[in-house]
């Protein structure tokens, strides 16, 4: 079982526990950030209303991944595994419905969303680090392999559905058109196409 294989490196190497331990808890808060400071350099270059869609989406892709995935826990499929039987728990965990992971979805959603509508080369990069929180939290002993897997589908599901459907409601370019020239005048502003 693939939950064996991955919850039973814990205990083995101090070093390799400890690296674990902070993938399952800090480093979300790290990847969200560098997300965010992805986003907030990519803006940099861009105009304020293609920011703020693109704000939005991003913000309309993590709500609608955690909305799914609260709908999800609220069929509770199955418990967490140190409740089930015994593991090797690194981290004290209240009791209840593991499927799927927050943690999981969060993570690979926000490397999902740079991906997909900031810069692919940044998205690949912060997937790494995405997808050791996920399978941090097998390790540690709080999910099941399938509550990290779907985590990560609901996150990429709702991100490519926000991106499609962004897609078809943009009315306009995600910077200002190299062909449009804007000249003050002094009756009124003048756009040339050239």
């Amino acid at each position: 079982m693939l939950f064996d294989v991955i919850n039973g490196l814990a205990w083995r190497n101090a070093a390799v526990d400890a690296v674990m331990l902070f993938a399952a808890g800090p480093l979300i808060y790290i990847l969200g950030a560098a997300a965010l400071l992805v986003a907030v350099l990519h803006m940099r270059h861009r105009d304020r209303i293609a920011n703020l869609w693109l704000t939005g989406q991003a913000a309309v892709a993590l709500g609608l991944s955690f909305v799914v995935n609260r709908v999800l826990r609220a069929l509770a499929f199955h418990e967490r595994p140190f409740q089930t039987r015994q593991v090797n728990l690194l981290v004290q965990h209240d009791p209840g419905v593991s499927f799927p992971s927050n943690h999981a979805t969060a993570a690979l959603t926000f490397a999902f969303v740079i991906g997909l509508l900031i810069s692919r080369r940044w998205g690949w990069i912060l997937f790494a680090p995405a997808l050791l929180v996920a399978i941090s939290r097998v390790f540690v002993g709080v999910h099941w392999p399938s509550d990290v897997i779907w985590g990560g589908i609901v996150g990429l599901t709702m991100t490519v559905l926000v991106m499609v459907i962004g897609r078809k409601f943009q009315t306009r370019p995600w910077s200002e058109s190299a062909e449009t020239e804007i000249l003050p005048r002094s009756d009124d502003t003048v756009i040339i196409k050239r």
